[in-house]
């Protein structure tokens, strides 16, 4: 063995004991599973948990940790022993579970309390015929894809819901996007020479809002048909039996 392969091993050794003295400096303890569901939420409509540590009289650094990393889920705030989800939360459910560490150094020890957080009610997509309908109860947080009019091949559409263009209102591949506009006349147009055949209108991703949506879809160069319809959140819309047997939403799958 040479000098510097004797001088390599004695720091990988070094290194090693390290490690495991630091491993050994710190306990993980599991705490119970929490259920989104079943959080309790805020009248600001937020949801938060405890870091759940011991001395409950702790006032030093808390160090948060998501599937162990320190890169935290979007929609999300640490106040100091608070873990809270904010207000919207709920709409990207899907990207919330997973384990929370919550690290501190207590004076019994060095611990990390871990706890999982599942999402029972997970959100899905959805086909939808807006064709004759004027009005579309939605899940929060779910995703439709919507078709406005009874043609596939179009040359633009544009909606705003209540007059604001929106970030998760999504148009088919291929339609060219004015970022810049807040215009809500102005049309994501394809060329001028070709129409796009496309298997929705509108997509609406993890819809969060209700409203009214108004919509432009151009089919030839000069004409524009406008369509207009409501959403409605299902938690915040109660309805009657009488007004539920009257409303038909055909869900249709495209090839």
């Amino acid at each position: 063995m040479t000098r510097l392969d004797s001088h390599v091993c004695r720091c990988l050794f070094v290194l090693h004991l390290v490690s495991c003295c630091f491993a050994a400096n710190w306990v993980k303890i599991m705490r119970p599973t929490i259920t989104w569901e079943e959080m309790d939420i805020s009248q600001e409509g937020e949801r938060k948990f405890f870091c759940g540590q011991f001395d409950t009289s702790y006032t030093g650094r808390y160090h948060w940790r998501y599937n162990g990393s320190s890169i935290l889920p979007e929609r999300t705030q640490i106040h100091k022993n608070e873990f809270v989800f904010l207000s919207g939360a709920n709409a990207i459910r899907n990207q919330l579970p997973g384990e929370y560490e919550c690290c501190v150094r207590e004076d019994l020890g060095n611990a990390c309390y871990s706890r999982m957080i599942v999402v029972q009610n997970r959100t899905d997509n959805h086909n939808i015929d807006m064709t004759n309908s004027t009005l579309l109860l939605a899940e929060e947080g779910h995703t439709y894809y919507i078709r406005m009019h009874d043609v596939k091949r179009i040359e633009g559409v544009k909606c705003t819901l209540d007059g604001v263009n929106i970030d998760n209102f999504k148009y088919p591949v291929g339609f060219l996007v004015d970022e810049a506009s807040n215009d809500s006349k102005k049309l994501q147009f394809l060329s001028r020479e070709t129409k796009k055949t496309v298997p929705y209108h509108l997509k609406i991703e993890n819809i969060e809002n209700g409203g009214e949506v108004k919509c432009d879809l151009r089919l030839h160069k000069k004409e524009v048909i406008e369509k207009k319809f409501d959403i409605r959140l299902l938690g915040a819309f109660v309805s009657s039996a009488s007004t539920v047997s009257h409303l038909v939403v055909s869900i249709i799958v495209y090839l």
